[in-house]
Formats: structure tokens, C-alpha cells, sequence
């Protein structure tokens, strides 16, 4: 058995202490608490009789936001562009009721869709 000085129990003793602190100081670090944000291309279209489906004035609203990878666009991140779009070109939500819009997770570029109608 080996001798254990008090000067060794107290380094040892040290060397835990901060073994355990350290523990706790990268458990800090849980991903689930830092979620992964993704750019999110959003899209406004609407049916038109002859030509079918068309995104509003050409693809000119089209805009990107910050979403927590595999979430929803929510209506408040782009309620300035539904105002415009209403405004400049006479196109309002086709569910007004909606607060969340699905987006499409499996494209190249993640895109959300949103479906317009004439106000």
C-alpha cells in the first residue's frame, strides 16, 4: 500500500473538486437548450384561374427568416410583408386564422408556401 501524505490527499482532493466542477460547467452546453436555427425561403401564391398556381407580383415578396430547424414560420415574422402584399397588390391570407405555416423540410433549400387570395 502506498503512503498518503496529506500533501497528496490534498492534491488529489483538488484534482476531483475540479473534476466535478467542470462536470457541471459543460453541462451547460446541452444542444436542447441552444436549438438549431435554419434559413427558411417563404413563398406567396395564389391560384389563378387560367394559369393556375403563381407566387404574387412574380416572386418579388419572396423573403427569408430564421426558424428553429424542423419548426413553422410564424405569422409574426411576416406580418410586415402580408401588410405590403395586401396593400400594393389586393392579396390577403387565404386562412386568416392561421399563426403558423408548415414548412417543406425535405427541400434543397427549406421553403414555406403560403397561400394567398384576392382580398
Amino acid at each position: 500500500m502506498t503512503n498518503m501524505t496529506r500533501r497528496n490527499f490534498l492534491k488529489s482532493a483538488g484534482v476531483m473538486a475540479l473534476a466535478v466542477a467542470a462536470a457541471g460547467v459543460l453541462s451547460g452546453c446541452d444542444s436542447s437548450k441552444n436549438p438549431v436555427m435554419a434559413d427558411v425561403e417563404v413563398q406567396y401564391w395564389y391560384e389563378s384561374l387560367i394559369l393556375g398556381q403563381k407566387q404574387v407580383d412574380d416572386g418579388s415578396y419572396t423573403e427569408t427568416v430564421s426558424v428553429v430547424k424542423g419548426g413553422t414560420v410564424k405569422k409574426e415574422q411576416i406580418e410586415e410583408t402580408l401588410k405590403k402584399i395586401r396593400t400594393n397588390q389586393g392579396f390577403k391570407l387565404k386562412n386568416e386564422g392561421l399563426t403558423e405555416f408548415d414548412v417543406d423540410w425535405t427541400a434543397e433549400k427549406p421553403v414555406a408556401k403560403i397561400e394567398m387570395v384576392i382580398a
